[in-house]
């Protein structure tokens, strides 16, 4: 790696413009003064991959997305596969962003100069239909050009290999090296459409793909009881906040017989300057006003939100007196989890069935797995952990797969698809909801079934070179401090898990840490079946604490819930500020 000086140097000079190159003295001249800021840190501080490849605000510099940073994670990544397959084939996807289906065109041309045969999308698409592509292809990897839910000064590349999976070790280290080692721009080869190669290299995915995709998700029989006219008559409304899931989520859900499905008029056409809303998240509630109040006016029985590249989904139900109950990603992964987790349980199946959760997502999972004899299995956060965890389970034919999930609104419930999916995962949520009718008496079912939890989860965005050095020293002083026995609100500290350092200290077992990577994560398991999770986000300058508390007092009527469900939310405060001070975040 270069020092931070000599990163600035290389934008001082060919390939870059004259306005970049006095943009880059700029910087440069800041920087031997020991100034630091915005300026500096786009020009000496490298975008690096996260748990969604590399993502950051648009601008120019190596620490910001352009035609340069998106051209060298192209090029790494494409050596990559080469250097695993000769006649290598990439497929491309990308979203509504600023800039996305530019960059899509330059990792083509890299590719189709490097000999790879390329199949890119000819319009948006949605992220977990480029990880079906991926495998429908038989291709070597894929990328998608996304920053997911960010605002819209961001984008992103994220890169796929050939299981139709997001980068985990060993190949995402050979590629951030491959990366690395590009240190002269004059290398990335920057090709136009109209160029020979280009066109004999580059072709599109046809509609062939998404009519795949709809067949095997008829196979996957994720089907309930509902009758036809259940689902013929149910009221949804839709937005897909400026993003790529519009025709894709219509068209499936009409073909599986949904019919009364309307589209939020201003948020439904793909625009990456996500004029409606400060930022496009279904986690959000502010993004979702528009869907509540279109659905009041159709009376739908539910609205349903995804994120620009259409992997996240967010719902709102509607209740007997009118109004709309939003649910946390937790609730909606629990409903879809315990409605499959039964329905497996009822059929005496002779096959081993498994369910994958993240590490930070709520552990009413994991009580509804036992109590249905599924298999559990924790990842660390990354859809790209449940996708390798699929690849495990599927080298053993007795071994099926059923539900993965993560507290972030991503959840996937078919074999098929390697990332979180909210197409499949909206068409599981509505069999539910035509089969249940009423969702939210489902969901006090099976808090009283097994067990009441609450999550929370905080962030702060620490931003710059001097936000990074916060949040590692933040975790560093936990690392050392010894926390068993502690008591944070109203419970004691049983265990420390130290994923960074694979250490676990009092209950903890080490077999939490059994196949996984190491992960600069750090979580405190408290009495009472109660978890506090601090990480540093791997995709943005955040740290993230992450609360889930199952209530001590376990109710035994409906009635019951919502006074427990207020207290757990004051527990849960008190202990994530107590947690925050631990950390000297506050």
């Amino acid at each position: 790696m270069l020092k931070p000086e000599d990163y600035i140097l290389a934008w001082t000079k060919s390939p870059f413009s004259k306005e970049i190159q006095e943009e880059a003295k700029t910087a440069l001249e800041a920087f031997r003064k020991g100034e630091t800021g915005r300026l500096t840190d786009a020009y000496s501080l490298p975008l690096e991959f996260g748990t969604g490849g590399i993502r950051g605000k648009l601008g120019n510099g190596i620490g910001l997305l352009n035609e340069y940073t998106v051209g060298r994670a192209a090029l790494g990544f494409v050596r990559h596969l080469i250097k695993k397959n000769k006649k290598a084939k990439l497929v491309i996807a990308y979203d509504s962003r600023r800039r996305s289906q530019e960059f899509a065109e330059i990792t083509a041309g890299i590719a189709a100069k490097h000999g790879l045969l390329v199949k890119i999308f000819p319009k948006v698409t949605p992220t977990p239909l480029l990880s079906y592509a991926v495998r429908y292809f038989k291709a070597d990897g894929g990328v998608v050009i996304t920053a997911s839910h960010n605002p819209p000064e961001y984008n992103g590349f994220k890169a796929y290999l050939s299981d139709g999976g997001q980068l985990v070790p060993p190949d995402d280290k050979q590629i951030i090296s491959n990366i690395e080692s590009i240190l002269d721009w004059n290398e990335i080869p920057f090709l136009k459409k109209a160029d020979p190669i280009y066109k004999k290299q580059v072709s599109f995915v046809g509609k062939e793909c998404f009519e795949s995709y709809l067949k095997d998700l008829k196979k996957a029989k994720l089907n309930s009881k509902a009758k036809p006219s259940d689902r013929k008559n149910l009221k949804i409304v839709y937005s897909p906040l400026h993003g790529t899931g519009g025709e894709s989520m219509k068209a499936m859900l009409n073909k599986f017989g949904y019919n009364s499905v309307f589209l939020v008029p201003e948020q439904s056409k793909p625009n990456g300057e996500f004029p409606t809303v400060k930022y496009p998240n279904p986690e959000e509630k502010e993004a979702l006003v528009l869907s509540e109040s279109f659905a009041k006016k159709k009376k739908a029985s539910i609205f349903i939100a995804t994120d620009p590249d259409a992997d996240r989904l967010g719902v709102g139900i509607r209740k007997s007196d009118g109004e709309y109950e939003y649910l946390n990603g937790n609730q909606i992964g629990s409903i879809m989890a315990a409605y499959l987790c039964e329905k497996v349980s009822n059929l005496k199946s002779k096959n081993r069935h498994f369910l994958v959760k993240t590490i930070v997502t709520t552990d009413l999972q994991e009580s509804i797995a036992k109590k249905n004899k599924v298999y559990i299995k924790n990842v660390l956060t990354g859809f790209k952990y449940i996708a390798e965890e699929m690849k495990a389970i599927d080298k053993k034919k007795t071994d099926k797969f059923l539900f993965g999930g993560e507290e972030s609104y991503g959840y996937l419930p078919v074999p098929f698809v390697r990332d979180k999916d909210s197409l499949s995962s909206a068409l599981l949520f509505l069999e539910i909801l035509a089969e249940k009718n009423d969702l939210l008496n489902y969901l006090n079912e099976i808090y009283l079934k097994y067990g009441l939890y609450r999550e929370s989860l905080y962030s702060l965005t620490l931003e710059g070179s001097s936000g990074q050095a916060k949040i590692k020293a933040s975790i560093e002083s936990l690392r050392k401090k010894d926390l068993l026995g502690l008591s944070i609100g109203k419970r004691k500290v049983e265990s420390v898990l130290d994923f960074g350092e694979q250490i676990a200290k009092g209950k903890g077992k080490s077999s939490a840490f059994q196949k996984m990577p190491k992960s600069n994560v750090i979580q405190l398991e408290l009495s009472g079946n109660a978890k506090l999770t601090i990480r540093p986000s791997g995709t943005e300058p955040k740290v993230k604490i992450y609360s889930s508390f199952r209530s001590m007092v376990h109710p035994k009527t409906q009635t019951e819930i919502p006074s427990l469900w207020e207290t757990l939310a004051l527990e849960i405060k008190e202990a994530e500020s107590e947690f925050l001070q631990l950390a000297g975040l506050k």
